[in-house]
């Protein structure tokens, strides 16, 4: 059937450019002719080709000059469409431009564009097109016969302004043969869209957006990327690349089971499919699915659906790689996530926005180098594991866990929050090394029978003291649950006043200390140990375990291993619920001509002050200085200091000097010598702070922050008049930025929905970078 209209041909030309199938226009005006399906309407300026030749050589176009073709005086530019007509094949000599490129793709086509290795910059759409008399026609096919683009060490290079570059009346997948690259490289903040299925030897998305359709004419199909799958050119293994370029975004509409989002044909998988750092990958498909040998989520993934359930990214071939491992995974919008039953993650897990997340049941693990968070929800998965060789993984609130959790190496931060190992039973705690901070408590729920070191050490960061204060039960358990917190109180006790059970005086205790409770009672024997790493330990046989500011139940154990300093205890187990337990140590003083205060050494910039104060000097004629950069087994001197004379009084010394190792463990320790030449020592002491970033921060608290008062502490010195501010999400979208002032920050943060945000303070020399967890 065909459908009449009458328009104005000025009217036609300015507003309608290619015709649907099935649909026939004509022109009542008495000019106006009849316009053939399909047919392509000319625009003044186009080119076609009148023979094989040079790209750059006008004797082989001719151009429309509004009423017939003349002969061309310049070569095509990106202005120009251009129509390389049967039989002809255009030899590219440098980069070149057009707008729309039109290639003849009915029968006997013959080889159309060698690309030879250059680029042919596209300012519009590629498109097929065959012939009806002298008029140009819209062709759905394309010639399975010849590779009609090529080499593969060509490019069609799609650049310009938002628009469809691929369109499923114009252009399909169907020819096997051609084998060039495509990069899709739009002017910035840009969005290129393909409509249907689309072959060559690779794809590249460099800047802007690209957008995979779903097309909906007629049967709904995926716009599939395929590749070449001539066996005489690439054998019948996985080819070809998928690659999105850093700061670009590849956005798919594409689920099953429509298609894949990419492969090599419908029964072989691409060579990769690659999302550099920096890169975005936007999935709104419920079920999205692609098959590539190899799979690099190295940048950015969202799932973005907006209702149902959504699956992350699987494949359908046995010989496609493993979709599993991703750099930063992101949530967005209502649908429910549904976890894989394994996910490695090298960057964040953040919900964004959206539905819950279901779990497989999933074996989670954290392996990336760098900082690492979890934001917008409480993990509660089957199988933790953190395995990360340095940085930091950091969460935002609970951690659960219903079988394992698997401590490997790295560092936890838990801001606060809990953890829960084992919630539904059948598994346990698993520890390997590494390190938590931050963490308020351990709910331990069905602990083994048996004890060991492997399933019942608890590697608590000492926040005051350095290192990590472990406390590990040896021994049988009547099983049950236990609860642990490290209570963290800054400094020690130098004179706690007491003995051991054993009659033995303790002269030294951490303040820190360790609370159990939740146990089951028993009898059973059990070792407890905690470890002194950090401290300074003349003799691991001085370690002892002690209460707080009491001796400990049980019998003391002797100190174990001069590395690990493990101080160690015999107790029931039912004698640890409810009871603190810290270090301690013995030690016999000797008596000095010095009674010695204090003793510290702190970072200060570039050089490193030590300090010390005399509470009462006899006979004193001066302090040496003494250093060690290797343990406390090598002490050099680097200074002295003379004393203030005989005194009964307080007395303050300082010596500072610039230290180039820059060595965060530095040790110290003061001698004193008489006049008489004879001698005498301080307890050794360690560096305080931090040589890199001492006072060179910005510290906001609290963090996570609900409502009410904030406060920023900036480095000493700090002009908070002339600091700005710049406040942004995790997308990098600005939302505030002006000056800073304490009271603008509570109103501006209270307004803020819950999220993490990058605030970024800039004074005259410095930025800071932080980030905020707004609940």
């Amino acid at each position: 059937m065909a459908f009449y209209k009458r328009y104005s041909v000025l009217a036609f030309l300015n507003s309608i450019r290619i015709y649907r199938n099935n649909l026939v226009i004509c022109f009542f005006t008495f000019v106006n002719p009849f316009i053939a399906q399909g047919q392509i309407v000319l625009e003044l300026n186009d080119y076609k080709s009148i023979a094989s030749g040079d790209y750059n050589n006008p004797a082989v176009w001719e151009i429309w000059d509004g009423g017939t073709w003349i002969a061309a005086s310049s070569k095509p530019n990106l202005n120009n469409n251009i129509f390389i007509e049967q039989g002809h094949e255009i030899r590219l000599t440098g980069n070149e431009e057009a707008k729309n490129v039109y290639l003849f793709s009915a029968a006997l086509p013959g080889r159309k564009l060698n690309l030879q290795t250059f680029e042919l910059q596209v300012y519009g759409a590629l498109r097929a097109m065959e012939k009806s008399g002298s008029d140009f026609i819209l062709n759905n096919g394309s010639s399975l016969l010849t590779d009609w683009i090529y080499p593969e060490t060509g490019k069609i290079v799609f650049k310009g302004t938002s628009r469809t570059v691929v369109d499923r009346a114009s252009w399909s997948a169907q020819n096997s043969n051609s084998r060039y690259v495509v990069v899709f490289n739009p002017n910035p903040g840009e969005t290129l869209t393909v409509n249907s299925a689309f072959k060559a030897n690779a794809f590249i998305v460099l800047s802007g957006t690209l957008v995979q359709t779903v097309n909906t004419m007629g049967i709904p199909a995926c716009s599939t990327f395929s590749f070449n799958n001539q066996i005489a050119f690439n054998g019948t293994g996985p080819y070809g690349d998928f690659i999105i370029e850093p700061g670009a975004t590849f956005i798919s509409n594409c689920s099953a089971p429509l298609d894949q989002i990419i492969r090599r044909s419908a029964s072989i998988t691409a060579g990769l499919f690659q999302v550099k750092p920096g890169a975005n990958l936007v999935l709104f498909g419920n079920d999205p699915t692609m098959d590539a040998a190899e799979l690099r989520f190295e940048g950015n993934v969202y799932y973005r659906s907006n209702s149902g359930n959504q699956r992350l990214v699987r494949t359908t071939f046995a010989t496609s790689g493993n979709p599993k491992t991703y750099n930063n995974i992101l949530f967005e919008n209502t649908s429910n996530k549904l976890l894989t039953d394994s996910l490695f993650l090298n960057g964040d897990f953040a919900r964004l926005t959206g539905g819950n997340i279901v779990e497989a049941p999933t074996f989670l693990r954290f392996q990336g180098t760098g900082i690492q968070q979890v934001i917008g929800f409480d993990i509660d998965v089957q199988q933790l594991e953190v395995n990360k060789p340095t940085g930091s993984l950091i969460f935002y609130s609970d951690v659960r866990t219903k079988a394992n959790f698997i401590m490997k190496n790295g560092q936890v931060d838990f801001t606060g929050f809990d953890l829960y190992v084992n919630t539904g039973g059948g598994g346990a705690l698993t520890y390997e090394g590494g390190k938590w901070l931050n963490l308020n408590q351990l709910y331990y729920n069905q602990i083994p029978a048996t004890l060991t070191s492997d399933n019942a050490t608890f590697p608590f960061e000492d926040l005051y003291q350095g290192g990590i204060r472990k406390v590990q039960l040896l021994g049988n358990s009547p099983g049950g649950n236990i609860s642990v917190r490290f209570i963290e109180i800054p400094g020690s006790n130098d004179d706690p006043m007491y003995d051991d059970l054993d009659g033995t005086p303790i002269l030294y205790q951490l303040n820190s200390y360790f609370e159990f409770s939740g146990m089951s009672p028993s009898t059973n024997p059990i070792e407890m140990r905690i470890s002194a790493e950090n401290l300074v330990v003349d003799d691991v046989d001085d370690l002892r375990i002690t209460g707080n500011g009491n001796a400990s139940s049980g019998n003391h154990l002797p100190g174990l291993d001069p590395t690990l300093l493990w101080a160690r205890r015999e107790l029931e187990y039912g004698q640890i619920n409810g009871n603190p337990f810290t270090v301690g140590s013995f030690r016999i003083l000797s008596v000095l001509p010095v009674t010695w205060l204090e003793v510290s050494a702190k970072w200060n910039k570039q050089n490193i002050d030590v300090y010390w104060t005399t509470a009462k000097e006899s006979n004193n004629e001066r302090f040496i200085v003494h250093r060690s950069m290797d343990g406390i087994g090598n002490f050099e001197i680097i200074g002295e200091v003379d004393s203030k004379g005989d005194s009964d009084q307080i007395q303050e010394y300082r010596f500072s000097y610039f230290e180039k190792m820059r060595d965060a463990q530095t040790y110290f320790q003061i001698e004193q010598r008489d006049f008489d030449g004879k001698s005498s020592f301080s307890k050794v002491f360690r560096t305080e702070g931090n040589p890199e970033n001492n006072t060179q921060k910005v510290n906001v608290w609290p963090n996570p922050y609900e409502n009410g008062q904030i406060h920023f502490v900036f480095p000493k010195g700090t002009n908070q008049d002339k600091v700005q501010i710049r406040i942004s999400d995790l997308k990098g979208q600005p939302l505030y930025f002006g000056n800073f002032s304490q009271g603008m920050m509570e109103e501006l943060l209270e307004k803020l929905s819950s999220g993490m945000y990058l605030m970024e303070l800039i004074t005259n020399d410095k930025k800071y970078v932080l980030k905020l967890l707004k609940k």
